[in-house]
């Protein structure tokens, strides 16, 4: 059973933004570059598609969608009894590898894209659901 009265809202809301201040780090300074060359993009086209998506459109939008995401795996670690960092990293581990990557796998196979761009991707999320779980587990 779920107890959305032991969710802290504060870890929800630091769980989100540590997950939206890594992947700008992620898709700027680490891997941003590889990322669109995997892709194949040119820099014209790279300007369109942030023209089409402008910062006052996206960084909400992804900033609400780790809010909705840090919320749900707060709400599913009050099923556990006294869940600790490493519960919640796990937690966040097996998030990734069932739902993840597998339908990321599912739909990396029905398209022409290379490995490399499910790679990056995935091993963001992984990186940010471990970090949102470890975060959420711990801070009670």
């Amino acid at each position: 059973m779920f107890h959305p009265g032991e969710i802290n809202y504060w870890a929800v809301l630091v769980a989100a933004l540590a997950t939206f201040l890594l992947g700008g780090l992620w898709y700027t300074a680490l891997f941003g570059k590889t990322w669109v060359k995997l892709h194949g993009y040119s820099d014209e086209q790279v300007k369109k598609m942030q023209a089409r998506r402008p910062p006052q459109v996206f960084f909400p939008s992804l900033i609400a969608c780790y809010l909705v995401l840090a919320f749900v795996i707060a709400l599913l670690l009050t099923g556990y009894t006294k869940p600790t960092a490493l519960d919640g990293a796990l937690f966040g581990g097996l998030v990734w590898l069932g739902p993840v990557a597998c339908i990321g796998m599912t739909t990396h196979i029905s398209v022409d894209e290379p490995f490399g761009i499910y790679l990056s991707n995935k091993s963001y999320e992984l990186l940010y659901l471990v970090l949102m779980g470890a975060i959420l587990g711990a801070w009670r």
